[in-house]
């Protein structure tokens, strides 16, 4: 079961279960003729949808007809703006209903008359939102330019015929996700039920109980530290320590038998050799957790990356990143593996720059660590990609497989062996892709953007042996699953004041047949939380269901730097979850 943290000031209420009115009846034959494309507005107000008007008939119309450059206009009653992701559309095709965010003026719910006019609205919308996002025409010929010839259906939330939805690890798995019954496990930070409402699901359904556990009270307690600069991100140790970056120093806590994290007093100030301030925003674990590596991509440092002996509590050696005596700048650096951070013999990391993936190797030639105090790294493997490929961040499975988002939302696969092309290209959907994670087993990847999380499923079947492999290890092509999001409801994105989804992860699993149970990523002041067990199975092929809403929320009072997890030895067939929020108090669910 999942552990989450609450505290003592309750934000708005988000992830609550919001329902429609009762259909009215259509009073007069000019309201009855307009039901083949029409429907009942309803509007957001006071935690509630209240009915707007009677009968409406959303249309849609382009600014800018016959030109170049489509300007889709969303015309609902008296309320017109652009079509967007912004928008946070999402729909419930059981009750024919579709809500949006209107930006500045509210939230919105309309439910069409009949299931040819909810139809007939989607698709027009679809064509708009594409045009909108890529400046081209809705034809079948800009869509094969934008997402390939393969892709088409793939971007549009179709599956193939021999689409695989390999779930079978869910039947025999130990730590089985079971649906949160209290929040302070069960309940939203304002003490109302967390429930939601997905496409197929009506309304009516509840999947959260009203049990309130008594006895985590007391993990609504923050671990507090001593003032200083705004939290940046929490790195989680599988063996003795876990760590908060704090601008330029990194707060020490203990790992504890349950999961539960104590404050070591230990701070530890990031300074370089001509003692000069780092702010680090990348970084890793290393060498069984003794050291830790640190980029500062921001503040003009790409070239160099800062070794620090976390038992020693400082900075040891600048590494230079170079390659035949040219500096080679990083954006993102990685551990090779999903577990190589706990062994004290792996020397070799992942690095990524718009155009570059390279392997380094943080020892000599000859194979002996360096132990200089401004050594070079090692180039080891890697490739300069064409201009253009606009790589963001990457993350890598259990065994060493890579998983790469870029600036336009592709998403590129490499096999453990080879960085020089990728197995599988994943189109962008139109977003950037700011994080990304994979599971262990490479079977799921979670890419997050702005507004959803994409959720893709890179199983396949092999044409050759007719065993189920991944897009790391072979070339997926088209009879891959179509992309699931994972989306916040409009009224929930408004309280969030519309903040972007950032650092989407799975939960941590370092080890062979072990699952990820739960999804979570940060959205300004809250946790968002998506049961991963529950989406695999509610979106499976057959289901139809493209678009999940269902999740539940943890808010805290001030914003969130990084929403995590405890690694799994510490708390057995439990998740519990960690938040730590830019003033640097810590939340965590263990105990």
């Amino acid at each position: 079961c999942l552990h989450c943290v609450s505290h003592g000031h309750h934000p708005p209420t988000m992830g609550q279960k919001v329902s429609l009115p009762d259909p009215a009846p259509l009073s007069t034959p000019g309201e009855q003729n307009k039901t083949a494309t029409g429907g009942q507005l309803f509007k957001f107000e006071d935690d509630a949808y209240k009915l707007f008007h009677p009968n409406v008939t959303p249309e849609l119309y382009d600014e800018n007809d016959g030109g170049e450059k489509p300007n889709w206009i969303l015309d609902v009653h008296e309320t017109s703006f652009p079509v967007s992701e912004q928008c946070r559309m999402v729909s419930n095709n059981v009750s024919r209903r579709v809500d949006f965010l209107a930006p500045g003026v509210g939230v919105f719910a309309v439910r069409f008359q009949t299931q040819a006019g909810f139809a007939k609205f989607l698709d027009e919308y679809k064509d708009a939102l594409f045009e909108n996002t890529h400046q081209l025409r809705a034809t079948d010929e800009s869509r094969e330019k934008v997402f390939g010839v393969n892709f088409t259906a793939w971007a549009n939330g179709e599956d193939a015929v021999d689409t695989v939805w390999d779930t079978a690890d869910e039947d025999a798995a130990p730590n089985d996700a079971k649906t949160p019954t209290n929040f302070v496990d069960g309940k939203t930070p304002s003490g109302q039920k967390s429930a939601t409402h997905s496409d197929d699901v009506p309304d009516e359904t509840s999947d959260f109980d009203d049990d309130n556990d008594e006895s985590n009270d007391n993990l609504s307690t923050p671990i507090r530290t001593v003032s200083g600069d705004d939290a940046l991100d929490m790195k989680m140790g599988a063996l003795d320590n876990s760590f908060l970056i704090r601008g330029n120093a990194v707060d020490v806590f203990r790992n504890q038998a349950g999961g539960a994290l104590t404050n070591a007093d230990v701070r530890v100030q990031l300074k370089d050799f001509d003692g000069q301030k780092i702010t680090p925003t990348k970084g890793f674990l290393a060498n069984a957790e003794s050291s830790m590596f640190l980029l500062s991509p921001d503040a003009g440092r790409r070239d160099k990356l800062y070794q620090m002996d976390l038992e020693r509590g400082a900075i040891v050696s600048q590494w230079a990143c170079q390659k035949d005596g040219a500096d080679i700048p990083m954006s993102d650096v990685v551990a090779d593996t999903k577990s190589s951070q706990m062994e004290s013999n792996h020397h070799t990391f992942l690095g990524l720059d718009d155009n570059r993936l390279v392997r380094w190797d943080a020892r000599l030639r000859d194979g002996i660590a360096q132990e200089l105090a401004s050594p070079t790294l090692g180039y080891k493997d890697g490739h300069d990609f064409a201009r253009g490929t606009k790589f963001k961040c990457m993350a890598t499975t259990g065994d060493g497989c890579i998983a790469v988002g870029s600036e336009d939302g592709k998403i590129r696969l490499y096999g453990d062996s080879s960085m020089r092309q990728a197995k599988t290209s994943f189109p962008g959907l139109g977003s950037p892709i700011t994080s990304i994670d994979v599971t262990y087993d490479g079977k799921w990847i979670l890419a997050t953007t702005a507004t959803c999380l994409v959720l893709l499923h890179t199983v396949v079947q092999d044409g050759k042996t007719g065993e189920l492999t991944n897009g790391f290890k072979t070339k997926a092509g088209s009879s891959i699953a179509a992309p699931r999001l994972l989306k916040l409801k409009p009224e929930d994105a408004l309280r969030a004041k519309g903040a972007p989804l950032v650092k989407g992860k799975f939960t941590w699993v370092t080890e062979q047949g072990k699952q990820e149970r739960w999804i979570v990523a940060s959205c300004q002041n809250y946790s968002i939380l998506f049961n991963f067990r529950a989406v695999k199975l509610a979106t499976a092929p057959d289901e139809k269901l493209m678009t999940f809403t269902e999740y539940n929320v943890v808010g805290k009072n001030a914003a969130i730097a990084e929403s995590t997890f405890v690694h799994e030895k510490f708390t057995g067939d439990d998740t519990h979850l960690v938040i730590a929020t830019t003033k640097g108090d810590v939340f965590c669910a263990g105990g």
